[in-house]
């Protein structure tokens, strides 16, 4: 199967060795590397002979929206596009595509190899055998699929994006240190990991984002990002992807 994958690390860079280990032939491109025209070029191109198309953009609505119209439009008819449903629901993303049945959802959170499970979420508009197509995919993937009601955030991100934007606030009222908050939560409850680790791991962009999708979804004061967290992505240290968030990194993923 030839499968087109098109967002921001670490997703993408994961989502392409999985499909690689399966034999599937991957033509991957970077969301930031598209405003070279040479590379928007050649992803057009990929997207017109794919059999799958993988996005996972989520730093925000609008770069989502432009990257999502910038694939369909090229997809041959009966081609599934499966969108990280983050920070706009399934349906929603649908939506905005001249073919809304073949557009899926899915929610994933590094580290992705470890947790194994891939939210599930078909839009309003999805075609059965389409639906059905999606699934079997993130199977043969590996993964053990859920379904989850649609909305932005979908379940496990929305939680955990939630909890780390109350580890911002907390760190951020209190004084405490990014470790001895990651180390109190980690200790205390038992966690893998700090939520402040963790953001790292997942990218300050797309809690933002994902954030920002919830607080328009359901209009609740809670999801409204901290401000700590707006200013890091101002000052584009988004995490590990870039070698600084709340730590900082010797290696850079972007």
């Amino acid at each position: 199967m030839r499968v087109l994958i098109v967002g921001e690390v670490p997703f993408v860079d994961t989502l392409a060795g999985l499909c690689r280990a399966r034999d599937h032939k991957v033509d991957l491109f970077l969301s930031d590397d598209l405003q070279d025209q040479d590379v928007l070029d050649r992803m057009v191109r990929a997207a017109t002979r794919c059999q799958i198309a993988i996005e996972s953009l989520n730093e925000s609505q609008a770069a989502k929206l432009w990257l999502v119209e910038g694939i369909e439009v090229n997809l041959p008819p009966d081609v599934p596009l499966l969108v990280s449903a983050l920070a706009a629901s399934a349906t929603e993303i649908a939506s905005w595509t001249d073919h809304p049945a073949r557009v899926v959802g899915y929610g994933l959170l590094p580290p992705i190899t470890v947790t194994g499970m891939v939210e599930f979420v078909p839009a309003l508009q999805t075609d059965f055998e389409i639906a059905a197509r999606a699934r079997r995919f993130w199977e043969d993937l590996g993964f053990e699929v859920v379904r989850v009601p649609d909305s932005a955030g979908l379940v496990r991100p929305r939680i955990v994006c939630s909890l780390i934007n109350e580890a911002v606030r907390v760190m951020t009222a209190t004084g405490l240190a990014v470790e001895e908050l990651d180390q109190a939560i980690q200790l205390g409850m038992n966690a893998p990991r700090g939520p402040l680790t963790w953001a790292d791991e997942i990218g300050l962009d797309v809690v933002l984002g994902t954030l920002e999708g919830l607080l328009r979804y359901w209009g609740h004061e809670r999801y409204r990002p901290a401000p700590l967290l707006r200013q890091k992505v101002y000052a584009g240290q988004l995490g590990k992807k870039t070698g600084h968030g709340f730590y900082k990194y010797e290696t850079v993923l972007a």
